[in-house]
This record gives C-alpha cells, structure tokens and sequence, in this order.
C-alpha cells in the first residue's frame, strides 16, 4: 500500500441508511473496485421522549438547521414515525446485510451505543457506568454477529476521555472521533494511549458531512467538486464521511467524487488499513 490514500467513511444511523443508500454504496463500489468502511449503529435510531418534552428545544433547531439535512427530510415523514413509534434497532436487524459488506471486502466499525439519539443529544449528562454499559451492550452485538471491531466512532462526534480509555481497554485499533488535522495516538486527561485517532479532514461546518452541507446550501455540483478538488491537492491523506441516507442515495454525485478521488491518484483504503500503516510506522500526510 503505497502513495496517496483515501478514506470514505460511513455512520450507519438509521434503517433507511441500510435499506435505501447500503445498495447503491455497494453498487459504486463495485463498478470502481473500492473498499469503504462502514461505523455500524447497532441499536435505535429515534427516540419519542428525546424528541419531545426538554428535548423539543433541540428538536426544533434541528429542523430549522439551514446546513444540513435533518432526519425528516432524509426518511419522509412516514418513515420517521414508524420507526420513532417501532423503536427497532438498526443493525441487529440487518445482519445479513452487513455479513455482504463483509464480503465484499468493506470495513465495519462500530458507532456508539444502543440509543443513537440519547448519545448525540445528553451524552455529557450520562453518568460513567451507563456510558459504559452502553458501550459494551452494543459492542457485545456487535462481535456476537459481524466478529471484532477494529474501529469505533461516537454518534455526533460526542466523545471524552471516558470514551479513549474504553476503547484502548476493549482493544481497538482506532477511533474516528475528531475533525480536522492528522492521525495521532488518542490521548485521555493528557495521557497518551494505544490505540489512533483517525479524523475526517474534509467536512461542512460543525460536524456536517461536506457533501450534505452543499446538498442543502444548494451548491453548483461543479462548485463542490472543485472544492474537493482543491483539497485532494498536495495532501496524500483524504478523509471523507457521509450518511447512506443522504449522499448514499445520491449515487451521481458519489459516484464523481470517487472518479475524481481516482484520477488524483488516490488509492481506495479502508480505516483498519490506514491504522495498520500507520502501527507500522509507515509514512502518512
């Protein structure tokens, strides 16, 4: 493995991510012969009584947020209120799916624990204990049915100190915790630790995908691709992140960016790979 690398990353949140974008993400791939990797939430996707009550403040920002694309919006109404009503998880439900990622040679990762919402919205509320059984209820699923887990990402990015010690503890390569900057060893109250931080170099502001921050800006699909363009320049390390409910069901503009990602050299890798070059000491701009 040698020369400019790049990395798309998936957050599995929601069933419709497997049912409507998982198919074509697989498609693309295959027609480009690409491996991606795919962070796995393995419990629920909504939740009535975070939606509502002290939690309609955020729910109403959500909604209004004009640079990205809210869950409404990426499932239809109807879906959002069978599955807010069904509560189902996502990936125990769809574990044959997953096995075919597998299969084809994609990463699976996994992210967070077994109340996506709960995390994203009251993750600094939630005391040690139930933070960590959290953690190791979903990870229990997870090497149950798909085997052990090289990487881990939290829902929304939320993650502390709580979060690296667990994950060096319960033997992970790596952790996609963090925007901006290189891969470096993850660190807890200051104390560096085994295992590495992977981050998404390329975003919208806050922690919105690129691809979803433009999609609802509205901007020219030349403009996106050349911004992408210019940020492919001079680096030999690409991180790239989306949802499959949102830029997976928008297979066109996947599938310009990946040929854009080939043309500039790049080689396709997925997340475990990055970490093992870089456990081995292997150069990595």
């Amino acid at each position: 493995m040698t020369g400019r690398l790049f990395v798309f990353r998936w957050d599995v949140d929601h069933r419709v991510c497997v049912t409507d974008g998982l198919p074509r993400i697989r498609s693309v791939c295959r027609d480009f012969a690409v491996p991606n990797t795919f962070f796995v939430n393995m419990g629920r996707s909504t939740n009535l009584r975070e939606w509502l009550g002290k939690g309609m403040v955020r729910s109403r920002a959500k909604l209004a947020d004009k640079d990205g694309v809210h869950l409404i919006q990426k499932t239809g109404w109807p879906r959002f209120l069978l599955e807010t009503a069904l509560a189902r998880p996502v990936g125990l439900k769809f574990v044959p799916v997953l096995h075919g990622l597998q299969e084809e040679g994609h990463e699976l990762g996994l992210h967070g624990g077994m109340d996506h919402v709960v995390w994203s919205r009251r993750f600094h509320e939630l005391p040690d204990g139930v933070l960590e059984a959290d953690v190791e209820e979903s990870y229990g699923h997870f090497t149950r049915h798909l085997g052990q887990p090289g990487g881990f990402s939290s829902p929304g990015f939320y993650s502390d100190g709580r979060v690296m010690r667990m994950l060096d503890r319960m033997g992970f390569d790596y952790d996609g915790d963090a925007i901006g900057g290189e891969p470096r060893r993850a660190v807890a109250d200051g104390r560096r630790l085994r295992h590495w931080t992977i981050p998404v170099t390329l975003s919208g502001p806050r922690t919105i995908p690129f691809l979803e921050y433009h999609g609802a800006r509205g901007t020219p699909e030349q403009q996106v691709l050349s911004e992408l363009d210019r940020h492919l320049e001079g680096r030999d390390l690409v991180v790239l992140y989306g949802h499959p409910c949102y830029e997976g069901v928008r297979e066109q503009i996947l599938r310009k960016v990946f040929a854009r990602v080939i043309e500039g050299g790049f080689q396709f890798v997925t997340m475990q790979a990055l970490a093992a070059r870089l456990e081995a000491g292997a150069p990595v701009r």
